[in-house]
Order: structure tokens, then sequence, then C-alpha cells
């Protein structure tokens, strides 16, 4: 990430967005749908009944506890509840929210109809995970640093 880059995403959470880690300068900081996303994150797709499910509190404390991890990876948070306005969000991994047509949309692209559901996208759109407990993020590093995308992006020093 460059200098310009950085200030710009803390420009970005200090005005409230959630996005930190950003893919390529030409990508959106806080990306509103999984067509912005596509070529720039690693979308963490969280499907909850309501956003104060203790699954998807308990996928946030992870994620929140390897935020650095995420940001390496560009992975982006993106919790799909019924009312996005009352979601858990986390304080230093990168998140989206949607509005609620975009998640309507996504609950049917995956079929996700009600329940509890992780989905970990790659940078292509492709579902790499599909799991209905939450996610460690050791697990999700490890499926990441298995794609040959992955292995390129470890090879540039400073890349992320």
């Amino acid at each position: 990430m460059t200098r310009r880059n950085f200030y710009l995403a803390m420009l970005v959470v200090a005005l409230g967005g959630g996005a930190l880690a950003q893919a390529h300068p030409t990508c959106a900081v806080v990306p509103k749908s999984l067509a912005a996303m596509k070529g720039c994150y690693r979308p963490l797709l969280v499907f909850s009944p309501n956003g104060d499910d203790p699954r998807l509190r308990r996928q946030v404390s992870m994620l929140d506890e390897a935020a650095d991890d995420m940001m390496d990876r560009f992975v982006l948070y993106t919790p799909i509840v019924p009312d996005g306005r009352q979601v858990t969000t986390p304080a230093d991994a990168p998140y989206t929210i949607l509005d609620a047509k975009a998640m309507a949309a996504v609950r049917a692209q995956f079929h996700v109809a009600t329940g509890f559901a992780v989905l970990l996208l790659d940078e292509d759109g492709s579902v790499m995970l599909r799991t209905a407990v939450p996610v460690s993020t050791d697990r999700l590093n490890a499926l990441i640093d298995k794609t040959p995308l992955r292995q390129t992006e470890m090879l540039r020093p400073h890349a992320n």
C-alpha cells in the first residue's frame, strides 16, 4: 500500500468507513457490492438471522484478533443480515456494509434464505469455503495462502 493510499484509508476510518485494506489503487476503499469487490478483495460473507447473533459476534471477534492478517490477504468482512443497520462490526478488521437490496441479492445468489452461513470468496468471486459455523482466521489464512494469486502476492515485498 502506498503512503497516499494508507493516508486515504486512515481518513476513511476517521470518517466512519470500515475497509482498511485496499488491494489496488483503482479499487473502492469501501465497496458497496460484490461486483465492486471482484478483482480487489476476498469477501467473507457472513449470513446471519440477525445482527446480534452470537455466531456473528464470534466471527467478528476472531477477525479482529487477526486484523493484520485479514488486511494482508484483502479479506473484507461483509455481514448479510435482514436489517443491515443493526449489525456487529469489527473494531479493526476491514469490513463493508451493503444496502438491504444488495444483501437480498447476495442471499439469492448464494441460496442462503435464513440461518447462519460463512462463505469465503476469492478475488474472482469463486467460493473458496462454505460452512455453517464461524471460521477461524488460521483456517482462512491457510485456504487463502494456498491460492496462486496469494502465492504471487507473498513474493512481492511490502505489496500489502
